[in-house]
């Protein structure tokens, strides 16, 4: 990333000092920013690491990236544009094969909720984008207008947990029979004159959320980044994971408890009925923002922070 733009936009990162103190084991260490964003995070890690140390700043919003200006840190830092499943290859093309620290910020940048023209807000008139990567082919107006009305209605359920979703679905396929939905607006009217009024808001954002999920396959994506992460951790090595909605949490939560079981061998037992730990969890129930952080930044309500640690003995 050579083009350096100024800051345009501003960005308040969530629970700052809580994922510095338990991401940072070694301060002359290798850190991972995979969700970089406009930078929030990484400038309080850097403020806390040796000169010696390296960041490597990950996001595959290439408009997000040319707001940071890297001399803000005085470690070496590489800006890689790629989508966070893409880990082991930013590594790997760095010539590093361990890390002492990734961080994962899975809530959306202010730059890009407060922009219309990526249509992730419902408050906002914009296009039906809601592309991270606007280089990708599937957009948010092609899911609401092309998908069937049992296709919608599972997004909304499952990526929403909106109990009104085949309501929703079915007033979504109602509208486009007349014209293509292109506009935000066009989906929020949609889901206004499907739900009660009193709880309309909440469905909003939840309907929102499910198609922005789909269009960018965040569920599966995170999977995979969950899975490549814990293999590149150095031992004694931490991932740190910020969710903002229960069902991210949840993968979260399962992934660092089923990595952290020891199931020592019992007579009878098959090799691969083993399990040696290769994590250990360093929070039980995960860190939340203060009131005082909340009043000042109320993106902050829903924010979950989770921190998991690479056994010493877990096998490379």
């Amino acid at each position: 990333m050579n083009q350096v733009a100024q800051p345009q936009f501003r960005h308040t990162p969530v629970l700052v000092d809580e994922v510095c103190a338990l991401l940072l084991t070694d301060r002359s260490g290798i850190y991972v920013d995979g969700t970089f964003g406009l930078g929030g995070h990484s400038k309080a890690i850097s403020s806390r690491l040796n000169a010696d140390a390296t960041l490597i700043g990950i996001d595959q919003d290439e408009s997000a990236l040319t707001q940071f200006d890297p001399s803000l840190v005085q470690q070496t830092l590489h800006l890689r544009c790629t989508n966070f499943e893409n880990l082991d290859q930013v590594l790997n093309d760095l010539k590093l094969t361990q890390v002492h620290g990734i961080l994962l910020d899975l809530g959306l940048n202010s730059f890009s909720l407060d922009d219309p023209e990526r249509g992730f807000a419902f408050s906002l008139s914009g296009p039906l984008d809601m592309r991270f990567d606007r280089s990708n082919e599937l957009t948010a107006e092609t899911v609401v207008n092309e998908y069937s009305q049992e296709q919608l209605a599972e997004i909304i359920y499952r990526y929403g947990e909106e109990r009104n979703s085949r309501r929703i679905a079915r007033r979504i396929v109602e509208m486009r029979t007349t014209k293509r939905l292109t506009q935000s607006n066009e989906l929020r009217d949609a889901v206004a004159r499907s739900v009660d009024p009193r709880f309309r808001n909440k469905s909003l954002a939840r309907v929102f959320q499910a198609f922005r999920i789909e269009v960018n396959r965040e569920i599966a994506v995170l999977e995979t980044v969950l899975n490549k992460a814990v293999d590149v951790l150095a031992p004694g090595g931490r991932l740190a994971v910020i969710s903002y909605h229960s069902l991210e949490d949840r993968m979260v939560k399962t992934h660092f408890r089923d990595l952290s079981q020891d199931v020592p061998r019992q007579p009878g037992m098959l090799d691969s009925e083993i399990k040696i730990p290769v994590l250990k969890r360093i929070t039980g129930k995960p860190v939340i923002a203060s009131s005082e952080e909340v009043a000042l930044n109320p993106r902050a309500r829903s924010a979950k922070l989770r921190v998991a640690e690479r056994t010493s003995h877990a096998a490379n």
